[in-house]
């Protein structure tokens, strides 16, 4: 703090020299006014040049009282200190200062040290105010900057898991032979379906991870069954099914993927209770496997496979409302069936892209 200064307001000429010898002893630079109204403005000048001084005022002056400058002078500086000097009459005004913002009251006639210690008191505290202020806005800002750096390492975050993800899809995909690019597209049919069935935006990111790694368990599959070129024994059959389970195990201990373990564990499900692995029926089955259901059977259908030759999309549709109601949701199937056939074409066509 620099030099310390005082606005000394009132209008009575004694006291007001009274007053200026007394700051000008304890080393204050001292501002004086008449009455209020000229105390406002000195004050507010002193505001503009980025000085706010202390201001000590009387209560009862012409033009205008202690209490109107009080308001004025804190309109102009929320941190104003000021100090009321009041005679007994006028006690009570005084006290209704305080709740006005007043530092204090000092009752005439003035004791000196009383005022000059009442006089660093309010000084300190307007510092400590503006300090506190300060520090308020150093706290928000850098808590505003950690924030934004959390968003973008959250998102580089998320970023690198879609990214890690789809690798081991396409993984998962270039072992399950003819079924390269799999994934990709039925990422894009599920999301695309899931928003027309009106799937809320927060719940897309587990459908996307479960469609991504529906079929994860098959790593704990062995090669001679899961690449076998002709029908599987119903004992290697047995083997293939355990797939949804080995996933589930897979992956439901890591937090990130706890929303991909419905769709992983029961993507094998069938509308009318005939699938596995827990035979379960109609809505008991979780809506992101109803989804993925759908729109893998259409990809199963529409692309060339090693054991089938790709179909219309037209025909795959008329095979998908022939199984509505038995393999599939319905409500389901007509939400694929609203999805535009231009973006079912771009979503394949993006697939195969490098």
């Amino acid at each position: 703090m620099g030099q310390r200064e005082v606005l000394i307001v009132d209008d009575d000429r004694q006291v007001r020299e009274v007053l200026h010898q007394i700051f000008l002893g304890a080393g204050y630079k001292c501002l004086l006014a008449n009455d209020g109204q000229e105390g406002v403005e000195v004050f507010r000048a002193s505001v503009r040049e980025s000085r706010s001084p202390l201001t000590v005022t009387d209560l009862k002056m012409p033009v205008m009282g202690g209490i109107d400058l009080l308001q004025q002078v804190r309109q102009a500086d929320p941190d104003a200190a000021v100090i009321v000097l009041t005679g007994a009459a006028d006690v009570k005004t005084a006290i209704a200062s305080l709740k006005l913002g007043a530092y204090d009251f000092i009752m005439k006639p003035v004791n000196v040290d009383e005022l000059l210690i009442a006089a660093d008191r309010a000084l300190e505290r307007r510092q400590l105010l503006i300090e506190h202020r300060h520090y308020q806005e150093l706290l928000e800002r850098r808590v505003e900057e950690a924030t934004r750096g959390l968003a973008q390492l959250n998102r580089e975050l998320q970023d690198a898991y879609r990214t890690t993800l789809e690798a081991l899809g396409s993984a998962l995909d270039t072992r399950d032979v003819g079924t390269e690019s799999h994934s990709r597209r039925v990422h894009g049919y599920a999301m695309a379906t899931a928003r027309v069935y009106g799937v809320p935006e927060p719940d897309l990111p587990a459908l996307a991870h479960g469609v991504l790694l529906h079929d994860i368990g098959k790593i704990g599959i062995p090669d001679g069954i899961l690449l076998k070129p002709g029908p599987l024994t119903d004992e290697e059959w047995k083997i293939m099914r355990r797939h949804p389970e080995i996933g589930r195990q897979l992956i439901e201990k890591i937090p990130f993927l706890q929303g991909a373990v419905p769709i992983v564990y029961c993507h094998h499900e069938k509308w009318d209770g005939s699938g596995y692995p827990q035979g379960l029926k109609g809505e008991e089955i979780p809506l992101g496997a109803r989804i993925f259901m759908v729109v893998d059977a259409f990809d199963a259908m529409t692309f060339d496979r090693p054991y089938s030759k790709a179909q219309p999309f037209d025909v795959a549709k008329a095979e998908i409302k022939r199984c509505s109601g038995k393999h599939f949701d319905p409500t389901v199937v007509t939400a694929f069936f609203n999805v535009p056939e231009t973006l079912l074409e771009d979503i394949r066509r993006k697939s195969v892209e490098p």
